[in-house]
């Protein structure tokens, strides 16, 4: 073994690789889309899945980051929209008969 193995490389004037990139789009996204999930914005939920196709694209490191941000946005959305019509059903009967008035 020789003393050329041991020793630290010459400056060859390479430029360093650039610095890792951030993961604020899709870690951001990511923790609105689980925000929209116990408060019901679906403004949140918008938000979460806009930055996680942005993240996409823009952070291809954190492409797994971003994709979760994506379902469970759309997953808070869905969800959301879903036990919406599902109020709605089981109260249009109720506007429809007139029974709304004796709960008021």
């Amino acid at each position: 073994m020789t003393t050329e193995t041991l020793t630290a490389p010459a400056e060859t004037g390479i430029p360093a690789a650039p610095a890792a990139t951030s993961n604020t789009y899709s870690v951001l996204g990511f923790v609105l889309s689980i925000l929209s999930i116990p408060t019901g914005m679906g403004v949140l939920a918008i938000a979460g899945v806009v930055l996680g196709f942005m993240a996409r694209t823009r952070e291809p490191a954190y492409a797994t980051t971003a994709n979760w941000a994506i379902v469970v946005g759309f997953v808070s959305l869905f969800w959301w929209v879903a036990l919406g019509l599902l109020a709605v059903g089981a109260l249009l009967p109720l506007f429809f008969t007139g029974a709304w008035l004796t709960v008021l």
